[in-house]
């Protein structure tokens, strides 16, 4: 199915997510062109400055004109990874939209009694196996690693022709193990975004005993793409900005935070090195990139 690729495979270690203790706060007023009425005044939280000011430059790219930097009397709060969002929530403030929070904890956070909502950290399943597919048309065992509370909770049916096999992680101690039993089954192997099970150390080992075993890896993120994963769908800060826009727009039309749920808007990471070694080159980046646009 694939044809050996004789160089070696460079693996770089995985990104570690930043603490969020002592987040700076920002502001925007936000004018919907849609809609009518004042403008909403928005309030950023974010684990540094330096993603402070990338997020809010990525709200006034999205925004124009209707953008403005304020300081205080938010309607609405904008909250930067998990950290964030425990501690605008803790402030007891306007409402809050936790953005890239990992799902388990924001079905712990979101309440009855909270003005909350959430943007789940990472991409559905839906999306990145929409990805493998137009990538591997000719894979047909689809492996999936995932850990007992993966933002993938349940596994849809496969498509026609297809085989999607979900395996629980129970604890990271056991991903070696459980890769060498189930790799030689699957033709394509997909991972879901989780800093606890994927982290960098793992990525070696996933990324390396997959490769030996001629198993192309899509997901789950930029980064392990860049060490060595053939593709993912990622989102990148203009797409959370985007959807935390959405979301925006929702809570003026409504009252409420949409129900918590996935960014909706993603970007396309591809090693090309990675592609050539499973026969995949020269990969079109255009009709993956439109794919991804049609992705809810």
């Amino acid at each position: 199915m694939y044809r050996a690729w004789g160089i070696g495979l460079l693996l770089l270690s995985v990104v570690a997510a930043a603490a969020a203790a002592g987040a700076p706060a920002f502001g925007a007023s936000a004018a919907d062109s849609g809609e009518q009425g004042a403008a909403v005044r928005l309030a950023v939280r974010a684990p540094s400055m330096e993603d402070a000011d990338a997020f809010t430059g990525a709200l006034r790219a999205l925004g124009g004109d209707s953008l403005r930097l304020v300081e205080q009397d938010a309607d609405l709060v904008l909250a930067l990874g998990e950290q964030a969002f425990r501690d605008a929530l803790a402030a007891d403030g306007p409402p809050v939209l936790g953005l890239a929070v990992p799902r388990r904890a924001a079905d712990q956070l979101i309440t009855n009694h909270c003005r909350c909502g959430a943007i789940w950290q990472g991409v559905p399943l839906d999306t990145q196996l929409a990805l493998l597919r137009a990538l591997l048309p000719e894979a047909r065992r689809i492996g999936i690693l995932r850990a007992p509370h993966s933002v993938w909770r349940s596994v849809p049916p496969a498509p026609p022709g297809l085989t999607l096999e979900a395996v629980t992680v129970p604890q990271p101690a056991r991903l070696g193990a459980l890769l060498r039993r189930h790799l030689p089954n699957w033709d394509a192997l997909l991972l879901p975004e989780d800093g606890t099970l994927f982290d960098g150390g793992a990525a070696r080992l996933v990324l390396l005993t997959s490769y030996r075993q001629r198993v192309p890896v899509v997901g789950p993120d930029g980064a392990y793409v860049r060490a060595g994963s053939v593709a993912s769908a990622r989102v990148l800060v203009k797409d959370l900005a985007a959807a935390a826009l959405d979301a925006v727009h929702a809570h003026r039309r409504l009252g409420r935070w949409p129900a918590a749920g996935f960014a909706g808007h993603y970007s396309l990471a591809i090693n090309e090195h990675v592609a050539g070694a499973y026969d995949l080159d020269p990969v079109e980046r255009a009709p993956l990139e439109r794919l991804l646009e049609a992705t809810p």
